[in-house]
This record gives structure tokens, sequence and C-alpha cells, in this order.
């Protein structure tokens, strides 16, 4: 994809132009060629979202596509992190699965035998380890502790309160994904492959950025924290913004916040990009929405997580209401004949469902002509990240050219 415009030779005298319309074309010409040559480069693109909303995938995802891609130092420190969140999530799990129990929102019970004891005090001794890349574990410790893992991870207690409990702790939404292989991560020659890298879950504190080429225009791309305590830093890279990237994730409607577990995770990414698109620092900002996830919409939609458990009142929201008695909402058909009436059902629910939240999001938009461009993304798919990237890049140099008066 070339450059949005390319200028013209000027016009002479015999283009039927007065001297002063002729002045007033190259004037056009230079300030066009300038802003080819010299404003399209560097375009700044700041991606912004509530914690957990895929944004920092999305950053790493750029990082392999447009530079040399992952070093052997990202591969070990993720396996790393991998590790360490897969021992701290199992710990929160098997704490919160005794909760829920209690309170009857989980049925499965945790058997109490020796098995099972000695695998939970297995994760007990290991739940403060950073698993730090410099540190040296024994070969049958790490195996003893991938063990543990993959057997509380077969409980139905333990699989039951991770279905069931996002709506009422935090925990990551991939996780399942690290634990499925859990004796394999934590085998001693084991290399995180570029997957596990991609899917690794690390809070983003301060800022992170990237410096990349596409088709010979330069972009640095920056990453802020999304929680809330890392929002105050956000005004620093308020300055030259070519084009926000809002990141929010469609599965957040069923996810309490991270830092906030008393908040919906959607009421509270729709409450920030109502913020964030209605700033005067954007007034003139392309504003380009990710609805992420969507992999993880599907799932919840396929597994009848209605909408209404995000918005209803009794939710706490006051905007257009999600009916709990939804014709949308899907039923899956018991019927094995069904199977292909059955899909189309379920293709119909999920636009349904994606229709409603995209334009929730687009009407907080206060702005009359203010454009909002929207990608239902899934950011661990590299080859959909790079195709979005190629429209985020026309988006970011039309509105460039704009801002300087060059085209309507």
């Amino acid at each position: 994809m070339g450059s949005c415009m390319s200028p013209k030779s000027s016009p002479s005298s015999g283009d039927g132009l007065t001297l002063a319309e002729q002045e007033a074309h190259r004037t056009i010409n230079d300030e066009l060629v300038k802003h080819q040559n010299h404003d399209q480069r560097g375009k700044k693109l700041l991606l912004l979202g509530s914690g957990a909303s895929g944004k920092s995938t999305l950053f790493r995802q750029v990082q392999c596509i447009y530079d040399v891609g992952f070093n052997e130092t990202d591969h070990i420190k993720a396996l790393g992190i991998n590790r360490q969140n897969m021992v701290k999530e199992m710990w929160t799990l098997l704490v919160k699965w005794r909760e829920l129990y209690e309170k009857n929102i989980v049925d499965s019970k945790l058997e109490d035998d020796q098995t099972n004891t000695d695998a939970v005090l297995k994760i007990l001794e290991y739940k403060e380890e950073s698993f730090d890349i410099n540190a040296e574990y024994e070969a049958s410790e790490m195996h003893a502790l991938g063990a543990s893992l993959a057997l509380l991870w077969k409980l139905p207690a333990v699989r039951e309160t991770f279905k069931l409990g996002t709506q009422y702790f935090a925990i990551s939404e991939n996780i399942d994904f690290f634990f499925d292989k859990a004796v394999d991560i934590f085998k001693p020659n084991y290399e995180a492959p570029k997957e596990d890298v991609v899917k690794s879950r690390l809070m983003t504190t301060g800022m992170n950025e990237k410096l990349f080429t596409m088709n010979d225009v330069d972009f640095l791309i920056v990453d802020v924290g999304g929680q809330r305590s890392e929002r105050k830093k956000w005004i620093t890279q308020f300055g030259g913004v070519n084009a926000i990237l809002f990141v929010a994730a469609l599965s957040h409607y069923n996810r309490v916040l991270f830092e906030d577990e008393t908040r919906n995770g959607m009421h509270e990414s729709i409450s920030l990009f109502n913020e964030i698109i209605n700033l005067k620092f954007f007034r003139t900002t392309e504003m380009i929405l990710f609805l992420n996830k969507k992999d993880l919409f599907a799932k919840l939609i396929r597994e009848q997580v209605p909408l209404s458990v995000c918005f209803s009142t009794d939710k706490g929201w006051d905007g257009q209401q999600w009916a709990p008695d939804n014709a949308n909402d899907y039923m899956p058909s018991s019927d094995p004949d069904q199977a292909e009436e059955d899909e189309e059902e379920f293709t119909r629910c999920y636009n349904a469902a994606l229709d409603f939240i995209t334009t929730i999001y687009v009407e907080q938009n206060e702005r009359p002509g203010k454009m909002v461009y929207v990608h239902v993304t899934d950011a661990t798919d590299q080859d959909q990240i790079e195709k979005v990237f190629w429209d985020v890049q026309d988006i970011a140099i039309k509105g460039n050219l704009r801002q300087g008066g060059l085209i309507p």
C-alpha cells in the first residue's frame, strides 16, 4: 500500500490558471511533498485500554511482524513469567474454590485425599517463587511441580471454579492454555515456543515503545500500562499522537477488573473509552477501536453466557439493556441432525451480541463527524494483526494529511 496521495507537478500558465492560482497550487504541492517526505516519518500510535485487554499482546505481535521478532532472551523470560503465573493462578483457583463452594456457586467438591493434598502443598511451596531466568532449579522439583499443576487442573472443582468464577475474581483468561501442558513447561529442557511468548501475561508498568517501518513509513508504537495506577502516566504521551489504538476485550463482559473485583471489566473499558475519545487532546486524532479477544468472546457465547451478565440494571449498567430472556441468546440444539442449523443460529447470536457491544462503544463518541474505525481482532493471530495494521497505516497517514488541511 503506497502513500495516500502523490504530488503532481505544478501547473503552468497553459493550464488556464491565474498567477495567483498557480502560486497557491505550488504552495500546496510544496506542503504535500514536505508531509510525504518528513511528517509521515515516525507516525505515533498510542496503545490505550484497560488492564488485560490484550494491548501488550498486540505490541508483541508488532515487534514480531515488523522487527527482528523474539530473541532468545524473550523466550527465556516468557518461560519464567509463564511458570510464575501458572503457580500463582492455581493457588488463586484453590483459594477461590473454597469461597465459591461455600456460597453454592461452585458445586464440585475438592476431594481431600493425600494425592491432592501433596499437590496443593507443592503449589503452596512455590507460590511466591519468581522463576527468575538466572535461577537454577532441581529437575526433580520442577517435574513434581509440573505434575502437581497437571493433577489439580484435571479436578472438576478447579475446572468449574475457572469457568464460573470469572464474574467474581480476577484470573488470566488464557491460563488454561498453559495448564494444559503443565508437565512439558516444567521440564528442564523446555524451550518456550513463539505462541508461549505471545500469550505470556505480564502487567505493563511504565511505557514500552517500538519503532518499526511499514511501506517506507516509520511508526512509533507506544504501549502504556492499562491498570488504574498506571493511567496517571498516560498524559505524558498525549503529545504528537497520530492515532489512538484503543484495545477493548470483548470477553470482559463476563470478567471483573483485576484491580477491583467489584467492577465489571467491560463497564470499566467503556467508561475509559468515553473519557479518551472525548478528550480535547484527541479532537483531531484518529481513533481506532480494537474489539479484541474475539475467540474468547465466541467461546462465551457458545457456552451460553448472555450479555445480561454485563448489560442489565442489576449488574450496575444504566445504559441500553440486554434482557435476560433476549431472543439473541444462544441456545444450542440437542438434535445432532440439526448441526448445520445450530451453527447458523450460533453465528446469528454471535453477530447480534457483537453488534450490540460495538454500538455501545461507538456511541460513546460525543463529537459529530468524528470517525471511529472498528476492528474485531484476536491479538494472538499474527496474520490477522498484520492485515489490520495495513488499515492502521492508511488511517494514520490520511489523518495526518487531514490535520494539515491537505485532504478533506
